[in-house]
C-alpha cells in the first residue's frame, strides 16, 4: 500500500505545479495496484469509470486509423489516478490533502503574480526580477501551465474544495484551508477563463441544494451574487470579460466556439450508424470535422484567415464525446456523473464525519464546476485537467466507502 500512498502525494504536488512527474505519479501507484491487486475488487463507482474507458478503446480500435488512435488515447492512462487514489489507506487521505493544498497556494500565487507583473515563475530571469515592475491593471495569467483553461480546470475544482473544507473544519486547518481557497479565488478571477467562472458561480449557488441541513448555507447564494457584481462594477477587466459573454457576437473566441459547434453538429448528422454509435475514435476527429468546420467558419467570419479559426477540438465536451465516442460515449459519461453527485448527494445526509462531509461537499461543487465548464472546452481531452479530475474522484470514491464503515 505504501506504493499507492507515495503515488497520491506525488500527484497531490504534480497536478497543481504542473510538474513533469505525473506520469511518474501514476506509475508508481500502477506498481501499487499490481501488488495488492488480490485485494482489490472492481464494483460500484470503478465499473462505471471503467466503462468509459472501454467505449474509449472500442471506438479507437474500430476506427478508420486505429493505430493513430490508440496513440492518441487518454482513456485508461489518465483515469488510472482513480484507481490508484481510491485506495489509500483513508487515513492519509486529510496528509494528501494538506500537500494539495500547499501545493495550490504555490500555483495560485504564479498566477496572481503574472497577473500584477508579466512574470512567470517557472520561467523567470534574473534580468525580470531586478526591474519588476507592477501593472495598474491585471493581465490574463496562466501560471505554471501552458494554457489559461488548463489553469482554471486546476484550480477551479480545488478552490471549492478548500472552500467547503474551511467550513467544515475546526481551528487551525480551518485557517490554513480558508488561506487555499481565498488565494485561489483570486488565481481563478485573474485567470479570467469564463467558462470555469460560469461553472464556479453555479456550482456554488446550489451549495445550499447539494446540503440543505446548514441553515447558514441560504446566505451563500446572497454572499456570491453580491462578491460577483462588485467585481463586474468595480474591477474593468473582469467587466470587460463578463461584457463579452453577453456580447458575443463581438468576441472572436466565442464566435469560434459557434463556428465549432455548427461544424460538430453538422458532422454528426452526416455520420454513418457505426460512427453515431460509437464515435471517430481518438484522434481522428480533424479529418471528419475540417470540411464542416471551412463551411461553418466561411459562413460566420467570411473567406479571409479561415485556417486561423481552426481547432482540432469542438470546445464542447458533450459534442466532442459524442463525436469521438458516439452516443454510446456519451450517455456513458452522463451517466458517471449522475451517479457520482447522487452518490455524494446520500452521502451527505447519511454521514457523520464532518471533515467527510466537508470533502465531499467540496468535491462534488468541484465537479458541477467542471462538467458545467465542458459545455466551453474540452476538458476531458486536457491531461492535466483530467488526470487531476480523477486524483479527486479516487478520494472522492474512498471517502464514498467510509460510510459502510460507519454504518456498521
Amino acid at each position: 500500500m505504501i506504493f499507492l500512498v507515495i503515488s497520491a502525494i506525488l500527484l497531490s504536488i504534480a497536478t497543481p505545479l504542473s510538474v513533469a512527474f505525473d506520469h511518474v505519479s501514476i506509475a508508481v501507484g500502477v506498481i501499487g495496484l499490481i501488488l495488492c491487486a488480490k485485494k482489490i475488487k472492481l464494483k460500484d463507482l470503478d465499473l462505471r469509470v471503467l466503462s468509459v474507458s472501454f467505449i474509449g478503446l472500442l471506438s479507437s480500435v474500430l476506427s478508420i486509423n486505429p493505430f493513430k488512435s490508440l496513440k492518441n488515447s487518454h482513456y485508461l492512462w489518465h483515469f488510472l489516478p482513480y484507481f490508484v487514489v481510491s485506495r489509500v489507506d483513508r487515513s492519509k487521505i486529510k496528509t494528501v490533502l494538506i500537500i494539495l493544498g500547499v501545493a495550490g497556494i504555490i500555483s495560485s500565487f504564479a498566477v496572481i503574480l503574472q497577473a500584477f507583473t508579466g512574470i512567470r515563475i517557472n520561467h523567470v530571469h534574473l534580468y525580470q526580477l531586478k526591474h519588476i515592475h507592477f501593472f495598474s491593471r491585471p493581465i490574463r495569467a496562466i501560471g505554471l501551465f501552458s494554457a489559461p483553461l488548463t489553469t482554471a480546470g486546476i484550480i477551479a475544482p480545488a478552490t471549492l474544495l478548500f472552500f467547503s473544507l474551511s467550513i467544515f473544519e475546526k481551528k487551525i486547518m480551518r485557517m490554513f484551508f480558508a488561506f487555499v481557497a481565498i488565494t485561489g479565488f483570486a488565481a481563478l478571477v485573474l485567470n479570467f477563463s469564463r467558462s470555469y467562472w460560469i461553472g464556479s458561480f453555479f456550482a456554488v449557488l446550489l451549495m445550499p441544494l447539494i446540503y440543505s441541513k446548514r441553515k447558514a448555507f441560504v446566505f451563500v447564494p446572497i454572499v456570491v451574487l453580491t462578491l460577483a457584481f462588485s467585481l463586474y462594477e468595480f474591477v474593468p477587466s473582469v467587466h470587460k470579460r463578463i461584457e463579452s459573454i453577453v456580447r458575443y457576437r463581438h468576441d472572436t473566441s466565442a464566435m469560434d466556439r459557434i463556428a465549432l459547434w455548427e461544424a460538430g453538429l453538422d458532422l454528426y448528422k452526416h455520420y454513418d450508424l457505426k460512427y453515431k454509435l460509437i464515435g471517430c475514435g481518438s484522434g481522428n476527429l480533424f479529418h471528419f470535422l475540417k470540411p464542416y468546420l471551412v463551411k461553418s467558419v466561411i459562413k460566420i467570419f467570411g473567406n479571409r484567415n479561415v485556417q486561423s479559426h481552426f481547432f482540432s477540438a469542438v470546445h464542447n465536451e458533450y459534442l466532442q464525446i459524442l463525436l469521438k465516442w458516439g452516443i454510446v460515449g456519451l450517455l456513458i459519461w452522463l451517466y458517471l456523473w449522475i451517479y457520482v453527485l447522487y452518490r455524494n448527494f446520500v452521502f451527505l445526509r447519511k454521514t457523520d464525519n464532518e471533515f467527510y462531509r466537508g470533502v465531499v461537499l467540496g468535491l462534488t461543487m468541484g465537479f458541477i464546476a467542471f462538467l458545467i465548464g465542458g459545455f466551453f472546452e474540452h476538458n476531458v481531452g486536457d491531461a492535466e485537467v483530467i488526470i487531476f479530475i480523477m486524483f479527486l474522484l479516487g478520494i472522492n470514491k474512498n471517502i464514498l466507502d467510509s460510510l459502510k464503515e460507519e454504518s456498521s
